[in-house]
């Protein structure tokens, strides 16, 4: 097992810059995940890890091992890709071997090693088969038995979910933490799917435009984005954002459309910076839940009335949208909600639950 570590990690691709100056320490046996929209660099610096991708510039180690100049099969990782990239020709038994037999392990090891991997798997009636006799996820879990046969070090994941339809992608993501579980060995995992970074990883690593924008917890980052694109890309729906400007009279407060949101005195103690930014624009931000469907729920001055544009009736709840001022917000509200289209309704924001960010840089305001 080892931990991986990227120091200062650029990778350009003539005068295009795929990933920009990334740093990161991925500890032994931690499930890390790299998340960020298309083209923001996290499958080129996967690519990098595994050695498929040379570096522009910085170091990469595996274990103590600095891995730069070391070839892919020479690194002791293993790879499950986003296609499955099985051999068509081969059934499932010699795919998962195939690796082994590269390596002149011995027949008997090899048999015990793929058995014990398609059992964990449960596929273990699919070893005579061949891939295209295969369903999606039947696919996905032979590649990832190839990937365990080998014992690596490190297990790189690209997108390996994709494919699957909604209902099997599910259940593959708590096949796929479980597997970890049991088989205790450093996994990084890139996806564009935020949800699928919330559920999985130990830590998420937020990437956009070649540059890593914030590493932590997935609770911590949910709580506390270090920018606007950070609290709007994790989240589902996603956190609504409205210009304010913060005001005082005997507390702060945020004015949003002639509506005064107070500021409760807990969170200017905790935005000890508040101050700097009075009679002054700022951004905004409060997540979907924290917007309840009744007036002063949360206390005095920190309720409005708006008209509801739609309303998405999802099962247990119901998101509501509706415009305050320029922006257009979403409340998640319970399905027993008398909340309609069309119809003004009150709303009350949790205001202990707020984010605010610098207009200009849009950094939060801490």
């Amino acid at each position: 097992m080892a931990r991986v570590v990227l120091e200062n990690v650029t990778k350009r691709f003539g005068s295009v810059v795929a990933v920009n100056n990334a740093s990161l320490e991925i500890k032994d046996k931690e499930f890390v995940v790299l998340v960020g929209p298309s083209g923001c660099g996290k499958s080129t610096t996967l690519r990098m890890i595994a050695g498929l991708e040379e570096i522009s510039e910085g170091n990469i180690y595996i274990g103590d091992q600095l891995v730069n100049d070391i070839p892919p099969k020479d690194r002791d990782i293993a790879m499950v890709f986003q296609n499955y990239a099985l051999y068509p020709h081969m059934d499932v038994y010699n795919n998962m071997a195939f690796g082994l037999k590269l390596r002149k392990v011995p027949k008997d090891e090899i048999d015990a090693r793929v058995r014990q991997a398609a059992k964990m798997l449960g596929i273990e009636e699919l070893l005579g088969r061949r891939p295209k006799a295969l369903s999606g996820g039947q696919r996905q879990r032979v590649a990832v038995g190839r990937a365990i046969v080998r014992e690596p070090q490190v297990f790189l994941m690209d997108e390996p979910l994709s494919n699957l339809d909604a209902k099997l992608r599910v259940q593959m993501r708590t096949e796929l933490v479980k597997l970890h579980q049991r088989l205790q060995t450093t996994m990084i995992y890139v996806t564009h799917d935020q949800t699928e970074a919330m559920t999985m990883g130990d830590r998420i690593v937020v990437m956009k435009d070649a540059v890593i924008q914030q590493v932590g917890e997935p609770l911590e980052i949910y709580d506390n984005p270090d920018n606007v694109f950070v609290a709007g890309f994790i989240g589902s729906p996603a956190m609504n954002f409205m210009e304010a400007r913060v005001g005082y009279d005997e507390g702060f407060y945020l004015e949003v459309d002639c509506h005064k949101l107070k500021v409760p005195p807990e969170v200017e103690a905790r935005l000890a910076s508040l101050g700097d930014y009075k009679d002054r624009k700022v951004i905004f931000g409060i997540r979907p839940e924290d917007i309840k469907d009744e007036p002063e729920s949360f206390g005095e001055g920190c309720s409005i009335n708006a008209v509801v544009d739609v309303t998405e009736p999802m099962g247990s709840e119901i998101y509501v949208y509706f415009t305050l001022g320029n922006a257009e917000l979403v409340a998640r509200v319970p399905a027993t909600s008398g909340v309609k289209a069309g119809k003004s309704h009150p709303f009350s924001f949790n205001m202990n639950k707020l984010h605010v960010f610098d207009i200009e840089t849009e950094k939060a305001i801490r």
